[in-house]
């Protein structure tokens, strides 16, 4: 598996700078690896293993079919983190942690 790149990976994060950006939602760098968590789990894996097969990769992605399903599952992620952002229910639990380990 070693030199192998995961093309969509990066096709998802570039999606998610460019939607993200016009929201109001959080932007800190766990909402934006949740975001990517979920829409990478919606779409299909595109691993490449030369700068070729990046190439290729770059100039299929660019498919309006593959654009569309790109977007349509990072816009979901946007708005779904964004309304129910994980790091609150986590800051309560660590909270709830602290105060019980000091009484």
């Amino acid at each position: 598996m070693e030199g192998l790149i995961n093309m969509m990976e990066e096709t998802v994060l570039r999606k998610i700078d460019q939607i993200w950006e016009g929201t109001d939602y959080c932007k800190c760098q766990k909402c934006r690896m949740d975001i990517a968590t979920y829409a990478l789990n919606r779409l299909p894996a595109h691993y490449v293993s030369s700068l070729a097969g990046a190439m290729l990769h770059k100039f299929d992605v660019h498919t309006v079919q593959v654009e569309a399903e790109v977007t349509a599952c990072v816009v979901q992620a946007v708005k779904l983190v964004g309304e129910n952002p994980t790091h609150d229910n986590e800051r309560v639990g660590d909270t709830d942690a602290s105060s019980q380990a000091e009484e």
